[in-house]
């Protein structure tokens, strides 16, 4: 890789059986987000969508850190953006930039199997907001993460003022938002933001594969069943959620899988699962 090339960063997509990495590669820069590296997530999350043997995904980030937030530098499209002068014509372009990131993220939220944030090290900023749009948030003892946004003088604006509030709370997510400053692993665990705290990167990371081998090993069917009622759970009412989660459920009812768990069961064996 050139010195250019690996200053732009590039996120790349992996697949091992059933398990997919998604893994952001800019080390040198512990991972800042530039616009280049959102395309690049993009564009690797469609290649893990269209791959029809991923059953659940992890999302990394390469070095000593998950995501140390939006990358400052000039070289930065946002930045470069945001250094012109004011005019309404550059006002539309920042709105339009920032939606398409704030899309970018809402690709990762839906995708269609589990997704884990494995999070070593700095995670802030934007990265924050992406842990946020993953379905389960684990990290090391060393992981900090915050908001720090306003002591910028900008608005955290793809997504973590929405999403945040579902996993630590209101109260919690303001405090967040609002003081800029950095948490712990530990107090990380209190509040929610993640699932479970391990002690160095290396057991994290070992953890993490055995949970995601765990979910690999479930029916497909009924996993991305249950992702797609969850997800829909968030933007309707209680009743018609339950409606949807019927007819979401009916819709695998038979299946091969169905009958695969009844006679692993009873024939006291581990079930085999193929989707179908």
């Amino acid at each position: 890789m050139s010195d250019k090339e690996r200053e732009k960063g590039e996120v790349t997509f992996e697949r091992k059986g059933f398990i997919g990495t998604v893994t952001l590669r800019r080390p040198e820069k512990r991972n800042a987000l530039n616009y280049a590296l959102w395309l690049s997530l993009s564009e690797a999350m469609k290649k893990a969508a269209q791959d029809r043997e991923v059953r659940v995904i992890l999302l990394k980030g390469e070095g000593d850190s998950f995501c140390s937030g939006l990358d400052l530098s000039p070289a930065n499209e946002v930045i470069r953006l945001l250094s012109e002068k004011a005019s309404a014509e550059q006002k539309m372009r920042l709105f339009a930039l920032i939606k398409r990131i704030q899309s970018i993220y809402t690709e990762l939220e839906v995708l269609r199997v589990p997704t884990i944030a494995v999070i070593q090290g700095h995670c802030l900023g934007a990265g924050l907001e992406l842990i946020c749009s993953c379905d389960m948030r684990f990290c090391s003892s060393d992981a900090v993460f915050s908001l720090p946004e306003v002591r910028f003088a900008i608005i955290t604006d793809v997504g973590g003022l929405q999403r945040l509030p579902r996993i630590v709370g209101r109260g919690k997510a303001r405090e967040i938002a609002f003081r800029g400053h950095s948490i712990g692993s530990d107090e990380a665990k209190r509040i929610g933001l993640v699932n479970e705290v391990f002690d160095t990167p290396e057991v994290l990371f070992a953890k993490v594969d055995e949970i995601a081998q765990e979910i690999a090993d479930q029916s497909p069917l009924a996993v991305q069943g249950a992702k797609e009622v969850l997800l829909y759970n968030e933007d309707v009412s209680f009743m018609r959620s339950l409606e949807y989660n019927a007819a979401r459920s009916a819709m695998i009812l038979p299946s091969e899988d169905l009958q695969e768990a009844i006679n692993s069961y009873l024939e006291k064996r581990d079930s085999k699962f193929k989707g179908i």
